[in-house]
């Protein structure tokens, strides 16, 4: 009888997939949600014991099923119809805003804690051999959610990130620690409106900051051709809710009007980008502002053709935000080394001595800073 039964379920499971290629989506990776899909899971005694298969068959039909885009975007259009301001984890805000939800009850302060007490371990490391605290520089950039706060749903809850701030200058005061809140602020798109990115001017109002905070000269505006390189942008916080009546973003570049040559290594591949950091043919694709820099590797090796002989070399510690960011040093370093802990695993600290650093930026947005575990590796001396 228990033999029956098996037979009858693997003919059921059988049938059910010979089905699925007609009802389910033959594709591994979803453009429009800027994700990869959930694959067809093994079938094995352990993983059915588990529960594993039965989620991960859960992911797999839901993720496959024909017509899944059009119904998250219905979704998410009817409720805001409605007069229901969020989908998916996604505030529709004033002005065509999306911006990420996250409250209070998401954070765990602990993770962050960690973090920065492994930033300050790391410095007072780089301290002792030899940089100079005033050349150790972090800065936590507060996201839509913080500075753009007046756009939100009438009493929608929310993650207070100047809590992370104020923690940041109590245990890095020793070392410089630059706050961008208000320059952003100032601006009149500082983020995109379907994207968690901070966009290029507000990245250049940051860059100002950290040169007033360093004691360098800024690059005027006036020094760049700032051009727009797509106004067809749609990002992250759009993949979520898929809403056919989004807004479109723009993303600019700002081009020095000298001219800029680099040669680029990502992960130890050579890379050919346009004007020293910019793969166009990310425009093409789903993820644009993946144009910067061609998206994220653990290691980026970035040396300008014509060195500016500074003498000086910078290593940053980084997530996406800084991509758009770094063009902006050019001309100020004569190498540029960028990590992402994310996916680099190697020692930093013996990572900087055998590069020369001269100078640190950890460069984060404070949204992905308080989740990210990665970020304390830098305190593994």
């Amino acid at each position: 009888m228990k033999n029956k039964i098996t037979i009858a379920i693997f003919l059921l499971f059988l049938i059910f997939f010979s089905a699925g290629s007609f009802l389910f989506k033959n594709k591994d990776f979803s453009e429009n949600e800027n994700r990869y899909l959930q694959k067809l899971p093994d079938f094995t005694a352990e993983s059915v014991i588990s529960g594993v298969f039965e989620k991960d068959m859960e992911n797999y039909v839901s993720d496959r099923l024909l017509g899944r885009e059009f119904l998250i975007g219905t979704k998410s259009t009817l409720l805001a119809a409605l007069g229901i301001d969020e989908a998916n984890g996604v505030y529709f805000c004033k002005d065509e805003y999306y911006i990420e939800k996250k409250t209070d009850g998401d954070v765990d302060r602990e993770i962050y804690r960690k973090n920065i007490a492994a930033l300050k371990k790391y410095f007072d490391t780089c301290v002792e051999s030899g940089i100079a605290p005033e050349k150790l520089c972090f800065m936590p950039v507060p996201t839509a959610s913080a500075v753009l706060r007046e756009k939100l749903p009438k009493n929608a809850p929310y993650f207070d990130e100047f809590e992370v701030l104020s923690m940041v200058l109590q245990e890095l005061g020793n070392y410089t620690v630059i706050n961008p809140t208000e320059v952003i602020g100032s601006l009149e798109y500082p983020y995109y409106k379907t994207d968690h990115h901070w966009t290029t001017e507000s990245a250049y109002a940051a860059y100002s900051s950290w040169c007033a905070s360093t004691g360098r000269r800024t690059h005027p505006e006036s020094d760049y051709n700032i051009i727009t390189a797509s106004n067809s942008f749609r990002g992250t916080l759009y993949s979520k809710v898929l809403r056919p009546d989004a807004p479109l973003d723009t993303i600019k570049f700002y081009i020095p009007k000298e001219g800029c040559s680099t040669r680029v290594w990502c992960d130890g591949v050579e890379k050919h980008f346009t004007n020293g950091f910019y793969d166009m043919e990310c425009l093409n694709k789903k993820d644009k502002y993946a144009v910067f820099l061609g998206g994220n590797y653990g290691e980026l090796r970035i040396l300008p053709e014509e060195q500016p002989g500074t003498g000086e070399n910078i290593l940053i510690l980084k997530d996406s935000y800084a991509n758009c960011f770094v063009p902006f040093l050019y001309g100020h370093f004569d190498n540029i080394y960028m990590l992402d802990l994310r996916y680099y695993n190697g020692n930093i600290t013996e990572y900087a001595e055998s590069h020369g650093i001269t100078e640190i930026l950890a460069l984060y947005n404070i949204s992905s800073y308080i989740d990210d575990k990665t970020a304390g590796k830098v305190g593994l001396i």
